[in-house]
């Protein structure tokens, strides 16, 4: 008796569709889930090499160092490409209109070297060339060293070299 039932029931459970049966629906869950898999993997692959940094730079009006945030390329575990690579960002100055670059335009990293928690860093002659909206040289030299450390805390010593000699700054 109660075997009769229960075959009877499954009988009535079967559906006309079969389970290897595509139906538009499933086409459309399929191609959003390769869409959203695809993206999901472009995204995080492209957040790895990227990296917040902080940059300061001179306000215009009151000359205090400003930070703006930008994002750079990282290269893992290499700290001088890493630096080279934050300090030619730096050398193109502000995004934000209202802050000062730090030298004059033209300015350019010639060499970096990263050894014992020292940075070694040669800029081209147009460092020394004033312009009208860079600060004092002393004070640019300062924010160079103080960007470094802030962005890069295992530095302990910053050596700004113009073209191989290290400038004279009256303080």
């Amino acid at each position: 008796m109660g075997k009769g039932n229960l075959s009877i029931r499954l009988k009535n459970l079967k559906s006309n569709h079969s389970i290897f049966e595509i139906t538009p629906r499933t086409i459309v869950f399929l191609l959003f889930l390769i869409v959203l898999i695809t993206s999901s993997v472009f995204f995080f692959r492209s957040s790895i090499h990227r990296a917040d940094r902080i940059f300061f730079f001179p306000d215009h009006k009151s000359s205090a160092p400003m930070g703006e945030t930008r994002k750079t390329p990282r290269i893992p575990f290499d700290k001088e490409k890493n630096m080279e690579i934050f300090v030619n960002e730096l050398l193109l100055g502000p995004v934000n209109m209202s802050l000062d670059p730090l030298f004059s335009t033209g300015t350019k990293l010639e060499k970096i070297l990263y050894r014992n928690k020292t940075v070694y860093l040669d800029l081209n002659f147009m460092a020394l060339l004033p312009d009208k909206r860079t600060s004092d040289f002393a004070d640019s030299m300062m924010l160079v060293e103080r960007n470094i450390k802030f962005n890069f805390p295992h530095v302990e010593n910053v050596i700004i070299t113009i073209l191989g000699q290290v400038p004279e700054i009256d303080l």
